[in-house]
């Protein structure tokens, strides 16, 4: 069973499913252990390698949406927790595959996870190295950001037999020589965007907020590629994917084709369209994992490269992130994004208006200093406020377009109902995850059903009533009317 292996700080999952594309075009049974499915075809797996089952009914089953403030019980649906498999579950997993018949599988590999040997026993036909950036995360797991690269690079220390084993490099990161030295005992092919001497290399990008074209220059011909992942970030994780089609040798026409089979990442730079046949595909929604401070940077760079009018971000963060982290996800939304709106992940055990202030506090003083002299914070929720402090909360946060809702479901329907043709709303760092964790009021933590994508797509077949009210100015937050935010007045055609 050919094994392609997958590592690096960004992109991991996004070429995972693209060399899984390309491998099931080109006839292969392909499984893939990743951090949204361990799977062969389309059986999801368990992590000892057997099928996976419901074992009890999803109460989420047959529904639309959630509910706002409240959790649907998160029972009978299937997640893989967020930790990198151990070596034995690894090795579980792959045998459970090759058992049932696969061909290749595809394996996400962390620097964590190899640093704690869950790829001790894996021997990789092909490593695939993306980049080595930032990941507070998995940055403390390590003495410095020296051990994190030496781990990040370990897979392709050990790459040996130059008959049977290959990796593929990006030439575009930072750290490129050091990863083409740790490859050295085997051939490497290379992949970039802005070296020239890239073996797989985009020729020419075309980026807008549906889908990117790119032309591909590879050692045997050119190939071009059309999917529906926007942003320039994610052209990397596309070339990735050709440079494996090319080291098996694969025909240019398969390849493309594997790539563009893929028409969706769970929950990466995922566009949800609007799906009422009566209603203009007016702006996207893009749901996104982006949960660093680089990561958010490079969808919301994209996002505006890809034309964006104006960007609607809606995000928070979860209980277990550092407030330095959340301060400077903040500082990144509040730079980059015309309009945002903060609000709850997974808060887990802590006060969400806890995580929310840290989260502010990478906001510029100046949008502090003139409030000082408040009673309350205007920068929070407003049912934390008392209901006579409501108007001057919402004119802080009209006039910074800085919005603070708790409630997820809220948010992002305001952040869909006043976005305008030209926008783009992104609903940043959950991606794939389908529920919530808060603290269950006793001692322990409550997992809940929420689905960003299930939410966006309600949201968006209910702008037809929105368009409906005629009177109702929707251009900011609270709707109403300008000069009164808290009275509407409502006229049918």
């Amino acid at each position: 069973m050919n094994t392609v292996a997958v590592t690096g700080t960004n992109g991991k999952t996004t070429v995972s499913w693209l060399i899984r594309g390309v491998l099931e075009q080109a006839g292969e049974l392909t499984g893939m252990i990743g951090s949204i499915e361990h799977a062969l075809a389309e059986h999801q797996l368990l992590p000892d390698g057997k099928l996976w089952k419901p074992q009890v009914d999803d109460p989420a089953a047959g529904r639309e949406c959630s509910s706002p403030f409240s959790l649907t019980p998160y029972r009978g649906r299937y997640s893989v927790e967020e930790t990198t498999p151990n070596g034995l579950q690894m090795q579980q997993l792959l045998a459970g595959m090759r058992d049932r018949g696969a061909t290749a599988a595809v394996v996400e590999c962390t620097a964590a996870g190899v640093a704690g040997g869950s790829a001790d026993w894996v021997q990789p036909n092909i490593v695939v190295y993306t980049n080595t950036g930032e990941h507070p995360a998995e940055l403390q797991l390590f003495g410095s950001k020296q051990e994190y690269l030496n781990s990040m690079l370990e897979l392709l220390r050990s790459l040996k037999d130059p008959e049977q084993q290959r990796a593929v490099i990006n030439a575009d990161d930072d750290h490129f020589a050091a990863a083409a030295a740790a490859a050295s005992a085997v051939p490497r092919i290379t992949y970039g965007i802005n070296n020239p001497a890239a073996d797989v290399r985009a020729e020419s990008i075309e980026l807008t907020l549906w889908q990117t074209t790119i032309i591909v220059d590879t050692p045997v011909g050119k190939l071009e590629v059309i999917t529906n992942l926007v942003g320039r970030h994610n052209v990397y994780s596309v070339l990735a994917a050709v440079a494996v089609g090319v080291l098996l040798n694969l025909p240019l026409a398969e390849i493309g084709a594997g790539v563009e089979a893929v028409q969706v990442i769970p929950g990466r730079c995922e566009v949800v369209n609007n799906q009422q046949p009566n209603l203009p595909r007016d702006f996207p929604v893009v749901v996104d994992a982006a949960d660093t401070p680089q990561r958010l940077t490079a969808v919301l760079d994209a996002l505006r490269e890809a034309g964006a009018d104006r960007i609607f971000t809606v995000f928070g963060c979860d209980g277990t992130t550092t407030g330095e982290m959340r301060a400077r996800i903040g500082e990144v939304a509040h730079q980059r994004s015309d309009f945002v709106i903060v609000t709850n992940s997974s808060p887990r055990l802590e006060d969400p208006a806890d995580i929310i202030q840290d989260i502010v506090a990478g906001w510029p003083n100046e949008m502090f200093e003139q409030y000082a002299a408040y009673v309350y914070n205007v920068f929070q929720d407003q049912t934390r406020a008392p209901l006579w402090f409501e108007p001057f909360l919402h004119s802080a946060q009209r006039r910074w377009k800085r919005h603070i809702m708790e409630d997820r479901f809220q948010a992002i329907r305001a952040a869909i109902g006043t976005a305008a043709p030209g926008d783009v709303v992104l609903l940043a760092g959950r991606g794939h995850r389908d529920h919530v964790e808060h603290f269950d009021g006793e001692d322990g933590i409550a997992r809940g059903w929420f689905d960003d994508r299930v939410e966006a797509r309600n949201a968006l077949s209910k702008l037809e009533y929105l368009y409906a009210l005629v009177n109702l100015d929707r251009s900011e937050l609270p709707w109403g009317k300008p000069d009164d935010a808290k009275s509407v007045v409502v006229e049918f055609d």
